[in-house]
């Protein structure tokens, strides 16, 4: 407890009463590599894509290939502004397209739950190609996956390989921002 003297009077302020929020910069979240299949690349960040405090981008893939992942991250001024985003794109990416009028639903593949995030969830269906979306919240950031999935002719990943990434990016923001696993895995419906 820290007391303040205004003019003669005390002012009690509970510091458990704010808890701020953590500024570790938006690049910091974004993945490398490593949890990608062997032959797949990161692009080298540039200042104005992915070295930013409150906004960074990648995109991965095969050097020639169709087929791409894209990651973005967002450090946001507050809580409720994650949220709001979550719901958004919860509301815009994963909603049915007309045609074919589908879905992007859980697979049935990946049964990966975050143990880390405050909101998550993974869709997969068909827009143009197929291809799965994922979103994450922690805290004041968000972060947004784009997966395409191969469609059998080599342009993308197989389904069983975006579970590694998934966890990837929990071990990553549990790294960075110092988060601990929850006691129930998040499900957002």
């Amino acid at each position: 407890m820290l007391i303040l003297f205004e003019t003669g009077c005390a002012r009690i302020i509970r510091e458990s009463a704010y808890t701020p929020l953590p500024v570790t910069p938006a690049w910091q979240l974004l993945l490398d590599a490593k949890p990608f299949p062997k032959d797949w690349d990161v692009d080298p960040c540039n200042p104005e894509r992915c070295l930013r405090e409150t906004y960074a981008a990648r995109v991965f893939g095969i050097i020639d290939v169709p087929g791409h992942v894209i990651q973005n991250v967002f450090r946001l001024e507050n809580t409720e502004a994650a949220k709001a985003k979550f719901r958004t794109y919860r509301e815009v990416d994963f909603r049915p397209r007309q045609p074919p009028n589908r879905q992007f639903l859980p697979p049935p593949e990946i049964t990966y739950h975050s143990p880390f995030a405050d909101e998550y969830y993974l869709g997969c269906g068909v827009d143009e190609v197929p291809a799965c979306r994922a979103i994450f919240r922690y805290g004041n950031y968000f972060v947004y996956f784009y997966f395409d999935i191969d469609g059998g002719k080599g342009d993308g990943l197989n389904i069983r390989e975006v579970e590694p990434i998934l966890r990837a990016m929990d071990e990553r923001a549990a790294a960075v921002l110092g988060l601990r696993p929850r006691a129930e895995p998040t499900k957002t419906p």
